[in-house]
């Protein structure tokens, strides 16, 4: 079947996919062959990347053609299509423009709609007069199907026994292809907020999916901040995976914005070279914190403890403890209390973080902080730990040494997974 291209498109406005113009035969005006089609040609943007034109294969070289004067849709409804014009002059790529096949097809893709990794199986495209974009990715076996050649038994199956076939696809404003899949101009910022503003738990995930390049490029990508929160929610081995292969400056940067007590587990399970040139690169005040936490004994408080908390001298007025809250809440996930020290720096009370908001401005800490303290010691073991959070149902407990100067605190958040196996016991 032949069928005229006449260089505008039958139906305005329609989709198709790519697959259904791959292979395709395109011939000249006057019957000679112009070519196979291999690929399509769009270019980068902010929405739907736009068709420009296609990859055309003959004889082993390819030809590069703008989509002026070929009618896509016709074109993916007929075996082959003849122009009804001359061909128009052959296309130059330039840095804006990327092979739709050759950079998606079989493509690990995140997305982040539905924050997973998918793989791509066909594009699809919506053609409007005479210009065509990308709308979706198709991850499903509908498309898988349509790219082998049973596309259309698979329709007569489903239609045989009264069930539509389910098409799987992803708008192309969910999807963010992988950056190292992309070179040069495919890295879309808005791809990248989008991946940015994932819950770190479902960027760790999706992290966990990705093969060591994939990972490496993807960190590397949403900066050290966001890169350390999805760490935190990444299994051991995934951390020190990718850290390790981490420019060493990069990685120093994102064990810096980790929680102190995950970021020395991480240094602790690292080859010796690796940690020894990441600790170099860190700054001193984080090393040092990083460096007590790793020194601390397996199975004790000091190996739970995090150093990252708010202290104040209990002659400190309410507001003036919650401008420095304020001030330090960048730094410290946790905000709970306030631990109040004298003029030894020896603890002497806490206040907790209500207490500060409905108490009045101008009270001293001294007249509202709690003394009846409930301390741990750098070398208590975890059941002694878990039995004061299960009695007490604090959200965190400080750890002091013999002159009851604070070292760090205990979250009751981040010691759950190590302590849950006391917390079964002690219930019980």
């Amino acid at each position: 079947m032949v069928v005229s291209g006449s260089g505008e498109n039958t139906n305005k406005t329609d989709f198709f996919f790519l697959s259904d113009i791959l292979g395709k035969k395109i011939y000249a005006k006057h019957g000679g062959f112009i070519g196979k089609v291999g690929d399509a040609i769009a270019t980068v943007s902010q929405m739907n990347p736009e068709i420009q034109g296609l990859m055309l294969a003959r004889a082993g070289s390819r030809f590069y053609f703008p989509i002026r004067n070929i009618d896509l849709v016709l074109l993916a409804r007929s075996k082959k299509l003849s122009l009804t014009q001359d061909p128009p002059n052959s296309m130059v790529l330039n840095g804006s423009h990327f092979l739709v096949r050759e950079i998606l097809y079989d493509k690990q893709i995140v997305d982040v709609n539905g924050a997973k990794v998918e793989r791509v199986n066909d594009v699809r495209i919506l053609c409007s007069g005479e210009r065509a974009y990308l709308t979706d990715v198709d991850v499903g076996f509908t498309g898988l199907s349509r790219r082998l050649g049973f596309g259309n038994f698979l329709l007569w199956l489903a239609k045989t026994i009264g069930k539509d076939p389910k098409e799987e696809l992803i708008p192309w404003k969910f999807v963010q292809p992988l950056p190292e899949r992309f070179p040069g101009p495919i890295q879309v910022m808005l791809r990248q907020e989008q991946i940015k503003r994932l819950h770190p738990g479902e960027l760790a995930d999706i992290i966990e999916e990705l093969d060591r390049d994939e990972r490496l490029t993807l960190v590397e990508n949403i900066g050290a901040e966001d890169a350390a929160d999805a760490l935190e929610e990444a299994p051991i081995g995934v951390q020190t995976s990718i850290l390790r292969d981490l420019d060493t400056d990069f990685a120093a940067d994102i064990l810096e914005e980790m929680e102190p007590a995950v970021a020395a587990d991480v240094i602790d399970k690292l080859p010796v070279e690796a940690k020894e040139s990441i600790m170099a690169a860190m700054e001193a005040d984080e090393r040092a914190q990083i460096e007590l936490l790793v020194q601390a004994e397996d199975d004790t408080a000091a190996s739970l403890m995090t150093v990252d908390f708010i202290s104040c001298p209990e002659t400190t007025t309410s507001t003036d403890a919650l401008e420095l809250l304020r001030k330090n809440a960048d730094e410290i996930e946790s905000i709970t209390y306030v631990y109040c020290v004298n003029d030894e720096s020896c603890l002497c009370g806490v206040v907790s973080l209500r207490d500060l908001i409905l108490g009045k401005p101008d009270a001293i800490l001294s007249g509202i902080m709690n003394q009846r303290l409930a301390t741990l010691r750098p070398d208590d073991d975890w059941e002694t730990v878990a039995n004061l959070f299960l009695k007490l149902r604090f959200k965190a407990l400080p750890v002091v040494n013999d002159d009851c100067k604070i070292l760090g605190i205990v979250t009751f958040q981040h010691s759950f997974d190590e302590l849950l196996t006391y917390y079964h016991r002690l219930a019980s």
